[in-house]
């Protein structure tokens, strides 16, 4: 594999690649092919690349034998040259028009914490963060900074938190609020050596263990957790 996440697999080395994987692993099998797949005994891709192709046919129409190509390491689509991940964001229009501003802080602690999480998961840092506000006239006001690279949620949150409080002066009911994170680069964890300690270090890679192998709402803050209990 390459840093980014590439892979390269040579002519003479397609089918032992492929065969050992599960059909799920090709783009065009959904839940309903797969299951469809399943009660025929096929499972796996050297399964399906050894099915006559007008038994496919029969089974999925003409989806049976673009399939089997797929399966047998033969693919007409042009390759799109891969392109890095430029920003991630999230936003969220509220029901209804507010001002409660305590539950607009919630909600950007609950927004840091998903796309922190993302960040550190898919292994990027972030250098400039925004926070987006659109008032109940539609009125669309934004804010940015830079920052030294970060995906650390309590890092994140401030600046995002700074960012709000200067960019809300006008006191009217908010529609909409919404967070970016840009300027990314591939890295791991950074570690402030004024603020972080081991311990913080720790945390962070015990919590996103917990998140990776139960979900993502298995752990979250207080604050997080008030939003989702407001949406139900």
């Amino acid at each position: 594999g390459k840093p980014v996440g590439r892979l390269e697999v040579g002519r003479p080395m397609v089918k032992s690649f492929l065969n050992p994987l599960s059909i799920r692993k090709i783009p065009m099998v959904g839940d309903v092919t797969f299951q469809l797949l399943s009660r025929v005994g096929i499972r796996k891709i050297e399964t399906l690349a050894e099915m006559p192709v007008d038994v496919l046919e029969k089974l999925l129409g003409k989806n049976g034998s673009t399939l089997w190509k797929k399966a047998n390491g033969i693919d007409e689509t042009p390759v799109e040259p891969y392109e890095e991940r430029k920003s991630i964001s999230t936003e969220q229009t509220f029901e209804q028009d507010t001002i409660d501003i305590q539950k607009v802080k919630a909600l950007l602690v609950a927004m840091v914490e998903k796309l922190g999480f993302q960040l550190r998961k898919e292994g990027w840092l972030v250098s400039v963060v925004k926070v987006k506000v659109r008032y109940s006239n539609f009125d669309t006001q934004d804010k940015q900074c830079k920052i030294l690279y970060t995906s650390c949620d309590h890092i994140l949150l401030k600046k995002i938190h700074a960012l709000f409080d200067e960019l809300y002066q006008r006191r009217m009911r908010l529609r909409l609020v919404g967070i970016n994170f840009s300027g990314l680069v591939r890295g791991n964890y950074q570690i402030d050596m004024f603020e972080d300690t081991n311990e913080m270090v720790s945390l962070y890679q015990a919590v996103d263990k917990m998140k990776n192998r139960y979900g993502y709402d298995a752990v979250q803050r207080c604050a997080g957790i008030i939003i989702k209990k407001d949406k139900k």
